[in-house]
């Protein structure tokens, strides 16, 4: 007589399970590392966008300004000329220690976000490199 047997034995589903839980402790890591890389370019990219404002403001005005970023702003509520709708769900963006040489820009991830914790700051100076700090 000849038993015909279907689906999978307890030894071969233990070993599926372990192949994904191996691929799952590598995986989530990587995750987890590419979505803050990810929000720390999102900041460096909305700086950027204040690094070449102000640069604009300093041709017009011979001074770099400080200013605090809202989103949706009406005129006057901010000097620079400097859209960051998109980065300001995520971040809080102000400019300080401004003057003629230099400025910085402090994006704080928003408490309650995404970002909540995180700092990406930029030191600029007319005369030396940007020094950029992350955490």
């Amino acid at each position: 007589m000849k038993r015909n047997s279907r689906g999978f034995t307890l030894m071969e589903l233990m070993v599926v399970i372990v192949i994904v839980a191996i691929l799952a402790a590598v995986a989530v890591p990587l995750y987890v590392n590419y979505v803050k890389d990810a929000q720390r370019t999102e900041a460096k990219g909305a700086i950027g966008a204040v690094i070449t404002a102000e640069q604009t403001y300093f041709q017009v005005h011979g001074e770099y300004t400080p200013d605090t970023f809202v989103p949706n702003p009406k005129p006057g509520d901010q000097k620079l000329n400097c859209d960051l709708t998109d980065a300001l769900n995520n971040w809080s963006i102000v400019v300080t220690n401004a003057d003629p040489t230099g400025f910085t820009v402090v994006a704080n991830g928003k408490a309650g976000g995404p970002t909540d914790g995180r700092r990406v700051q930029l030191v600029y100076s007319r005369t030396s490199q940007p020094d950029w700090q992350e955490n």
